[in-house]
């Protein structure tokens, strides 16, 4: 169980509690402190935390709400501002930004998906390989770069980091952004805050980011408190936010000593950066969903491919529409996670969660061999229609009956998705909800 669940365990022992007193509360903040310890948050962090919400649990309440939901409200607000609450905004999108951190922190790839992300934008980005130290450091970004379809420069004998930044600020003169990837060291040594210093004064960035692995959770903390005084960052980037146990005790950490999360990368992809939001953030872990977060990546989708989710909201689902969707799904990431987004990622069956891209593929081949008709009306492959279509794709019958499975489980997510779309089923979806509503927090759903 994950620090999302554990946390959401203990907000239900409030919420589902037949008599709301001291000692639900105290329960409560019981599994709280559990969970945050598993996460590698501080100790003396968690106590402070939890002593926190014990003491403002029975606090005078404010006007249209009972106490139920104002210790939920209380609780959870709390929770997000330890994980970062509100970031300072940045005055305008950046020109220049340097990428620093430690050997194994994930930097060159966070530079790619970094400029990934700003180029999806609508900026022109340049790539620069700084790092002179790493020897495969310049054929690693290089590949990254031409990836992601993006300009690179680097001087792949140079070893002066500095010479290198100059002549590549030449090249890309006329770009809107140019992101500099930085060598890194085992540790925050005076060789590597020497160079850093050199290519800062060369770079003269607006943005100074660290890049620290969330699987080193509270010593996130430290680093990041080191790096400032050495170098002067403005901001964290957290990889391997997508798997380790360690997540809420790095971000707790940052957030201690006042170092802000701009960004997380959620997983190996050059799509799985976005940027952090500590209150969303949660609400997606608890399950609770994050509205914002899946309308900007059906944005991003939409851009490249047809997304028409008015047409997968309103009307009848059949394969017709499920044809249609799978190429535009496929832009918006993993199933698993635009579920999460939507708040129902642990209502959906776990193998349609992680059907994976070469078994939509095949998908894709089965249902090109189906009549119009076929697919407008999925009821009508009997028998004989499912041997044709199995023998004209050159599949299995199988294959095709598989294909049937998933859409029929599908159809049923399409049917909860509806329900949560509808503005009428958000009111009873539940507690959390009802009161971000009442707390003004609560968005309305545009699906374009």
């Amino acid at each position: 169980m994950g620090l999302g669940e554990k946390l959401r365990t203990a907000m239900e022992k409030i919420r589902n509690s037949s008599s709301l007193d001291k000692d639900t509360v105290k329960e409560a903040s019981k599994e709280i402190q559990r969970a945050l310890i598993s996460s590698d948050v501080q100790i003396e962090m968690v106590l402070k935390l939890t002593k926190k919400i014990e003491e403002t649990a029975f606090k005078d309440l404010p006007k249209g709400i009972n106490r139920r939901e104002f210790i939920t409200k209380n609780t959870y607000d709390i929770l997000a501002e330890a994980l970062g609450g509100e970031k300072p905004q940045l005055e305008k999108t950046p020109e220049r930004i340097l990428m620093v951190g430690l050997f194994g922190s994930g930097k060159t790839t966070s530079s790619g998906k970094l400029a990934k992300y700003y180029s999806k934008r609508g900026k022109k980005v340049g790539l620069i390989c700084a790092d002179t130290f790493r020897p495969a450091a310049f054929e690693q970004l290089k590949q990254i770069s031409e990836k992601i379809d993006l300009p690179f420069f680097g001087l792949k004998e140079e070893k002066n980091a500095a010479k290198v930044v100059k002549e590549g600020m030449k090249k890309f003169r006329e770009y809107d952004l140019i992101i500099v990837d930085s060598a890194g060291r085992s540790a925050l040594d005076q060789d590597l805050v020497k160079e850093i210093k050199e290519v800062n004064s060369e770079l003269n960035p607006d943005l100074t980011l660290l890049v620290l692995g969330a699987d080193i959770g509270q010593i996130a903390g430290k680093q990041a408190k080191a790096f400032h005084e050495s170098v002067g960052v403005k901001g964290v980037i957290l990889t391997k936010m997508d798997g380790s146990a360690k997540g809420g005790g790095a971000l707790i950490a940052c957030s201690i000593t006042d170092s802000p999360v701009y960004f997380i990368g959620t997983g190996e992809k050059m799509n799985d950066l976005e940027e952090f939001d500590a209150t969303r953030y949660l609400s997606r872990i608890m399950g609770y969903g994050d509205l914002q977060g899946l309308l900007e990546k059906v944005k991003e989708a939409s851009e490249n491919e047809e997304v028409d989710l008015e047409e997968l909201m309103k009307n009848e689902f059949n394969l017709d529409i499920f044809y249609k969707q799978l190429k535009a799904a496929r832009k918006m990431g993993p199933l698993n996670k635009v579920m999460d987004m939507m708040g129902l990622g642990q209502q959906i069956p776990k193998d349609q969660l992680e059907l994976g891209e070469e078994k939509l593929d095949g998908f894709k081949v089965i249902m090109d061999s189906m009549t119009k008709k076929e697919k407008l009306d999925p009821e009508l492959l009997n028998h004989s229609r499912i041997q044709r279509i199995a023998k004209g794709c050159g599949k299995k019958e199988e294959d095709v009956r598989e294909l049937i499975k998933h859409y029929k489980k599908m159809k049923k997510m399409v049917k909860q998705m509806k329900k949560f779309s509808d503005p009428k089923q958000l009111q009873k979806k539940g507690a959390m909800d009802k009161l971000m509503k009442k707390f003004g927090k609560q968005k309305k759903i545009k699906y374009r």
